[in-house]
């Protein structure tokens, strides 16, 4: 029996240091794997209020070649995909006279032959200038009423990672109950056609001399920060956000205050 309590009460000792080993291992892995801890001094600064939406390219200029009687084609002259200039030919119909090209740009549809009939109003074929480009974005009306004509905006492409262009708010208006901003850019590339999908960044408006944090220090609406070596918890009320940042406004923040939050 006195070897058998021995054994036990060794075993025991054996569990209980495996325990502690292995609470230990975990903390320290939990240390390790805890994000860093950063403090940075706050500081006014001045914020841009942004506005963020997906917008389309369009062309500024197209022509839709219709007829306003019956004919039948006789020729084509142009096919999808060929460019074409101001005053040349596209279609040779055996009741109309020779349809021209008013303007400059590319064929984007053609949707008859040669030989077959087109009634009036029919869409024969599309022309579009691709040298004339602009955006256009759909907004809710929270949005919308933060955005004014010559408003910069930030353009990206999702084809055209790690690249911005700017333009600028032309226009605001609203269609069949929604509300749209055109945004007309000169950086716009070639390669960037009509129907493509645009990121934009309004820059709707700033405000000056205001305390800025990032998102992440701010939990629950409060923010930890360091004063004369001692830790606070400071309720604050947010404002203007611009990208991973936020207005924070409380009455009892300074500058010189350490902001403090895991990266």
């Amino acid at each position: 029996m006195d070897i058998l309590r021995v054994f036990i009460q060794g075993k025991r000792k054996y569990i209980t240091a495996a325990v502690v080993i292995a609470v230990a291992y975990f903390a320290v892995q939990r240390v390790r794997s805890a994000p860093p801890t950063i403090e940075v001094p706050l500081k006014k600064t001045t914020i841009v209020r942004t506005v963020y939406g997906l917008g389309t390219v369009q062309a500024e200029r197209e022509y839709q070649l219709k007829i306003g009687i019956a004919a039948n084609i006789r020729r084509l002259y142009v096919k999808e995909g060929d460019n074409v200039k101001a005053g040349d030919r596209l279609v040779e119909f055996d009741q109309v006279p020779t349809m021209r090209s008013p303007i400059s740009g590319v064929v984007s549809a053609v949707s008859f032959e040669e030989g077959e009939a087109v009634f009036p109003q029919n869409p024969v074929l599309k022309v579009i200038d691709l040298t004339r480009r602009y955006i256009t974005v759909s907004l809710d009306e929270k949005a919308a009423v933060l955005i004014n004509k010559k408003q910069i905006v930030r353009i990206a492409f999702e084809g055209l990672p790690g690249k911005t262009f700017q333009g600028s708010v032309t226009s605001i208006y609203p269609s069949e109950g929604q509300f749209f901003i055109k945004v007309d850019s000169k950086e716009l590339p070639g390669e960037i056609l009509p129907g493509m999908s645009a990121d934009l960044a309004i820059e709707a408006g700033t405000k000056e001399n205001v305390f800025v944090a990032p998102i992440r220090a701010v939990q629950d609406r409060k923010i930890t920060i360091i004063r004369a070596g001692k830790k606070m918890r400071v309720p604050v009320q947010l404002g203007l956000t611009q990208g991973e940042k936020v207005e924070i406004v409380a009455a009892d923040l300074t500058e010189g205050d350490l902001l403090r939050y895991q990266q």
